[in-house]
């Protein structure tokens, strides 16, 4: 048995009636609520359905939290801005189940083009995850140092290390909608995922491959987004020098060996 597993913060409420849309109501359902306070009154859930209420503990955390709560061996996980037609999850678990070596199975969100069905040691990023609990107890699930951004991509990374099947489905495609599915100020949103995406970016490469090779890789940007701050700055453009600032703050942060500590 399957269960599908939503995590939600603040998010667009026309998106969630979407995805809810397209759960049948046989599975069993793991919401878990990062915002603590979501209003769920209004929505069709099934009786099938489990909330949880949580503060803000991040997206690769909360799917942790569903995952210890689940009791189905798979579990699988949309992005709340993922598109796909009514019959993909049915159709996608169905065509898993012939694959039953994978740790995890990920659709194609990406129009990849492949005479496989299957491409094997994937390491690009999730939007939906089909996991498979028995195989990923051997490492555990994801780092909850991540708050946002590379929680999959090292979760992958270990899979791979530890001789765990990660395996991109080409033919069940579906859409991403990229950091569309949060529904607060747009700018506000914007800084605090550039805060995130540098802090993650050299966390991952700093534990993957170390420091050094974590400071190899964000140099450059590092140097580029200083310039584009002080551009930004002579030109007086807030957003701009915002957006740059909470860049080079993320990454300073974490150089420095700060926890990722910034929040909506």
């Amino acid at each position: 048995m399957l269960t599908i597993i939503l995590i939600v913060y603040k998010t667009d409420k026309k998106k969630l009636r979407n995805i809810l849309s397209k759960i049948e109501k046989k599975y069993p359902i793991i919401i878990v609520d990062n915002s603590e306070n979501y209003d769920f009154t209004k929505f069709r859930v099934s009786k099938k359905t489990k909330i949880i209420r949580s503060k803000n503990i991040g997206n690769g955390a909360g799917i942790n939290l569903a995952l210890k709560k689940c009791k189905t061996n798979y579990a699988l996980c949309p992005d709340i801005d993922t598109h796909f037609k009514k019959d993909f999850i049915k159709k996608f678990f169905k065509f898993s189940l012939k694959n039953k070596n994978f740790s995890i199975m990920i659709p194609n969100h990406g129009n990849i083009k492949s005479k496989k069905n299957l491409i094997e040691k994937y390491d690009g990023e999730g939007s939906i995850m089909l996991f498979n609990k028995k195989k990923l107890k051997k490492i555990g699930f994801f780092d909850e140092k991540f708050f946002l951004y590379f929680e999959e991509i090292d979760l992958f990374k270990r899979c791979k290390k530890n001789n765990l099947k990660v395996y991109y489905a080409t033919k069940f495609k579906i859409k991403h909608h990229r950091a569309s599915s949060i529904s607060i100020d747009l700018n506000k949103i914007n800084n605090l995922r550039a805060w995130h995406y540098m802090w993650s970016m050299f966390y991952f490469y700093k534990k993957n491959y170390g420091f050094f090779k974590g400071i190899k890789k964000i140099y450059i940007l590092f140097i580029k987004d200083f310039i584009m701050m002080i551009f930004s700055l002579l030109l007086m453009n807030k957003n701009i020098f915002n957006y740059r600032f909470n860049r080079l703050y993320g990454t300073i942060s974490s150089v420095l060996g700060f926890k990722s500590f910034k929040r909506p």
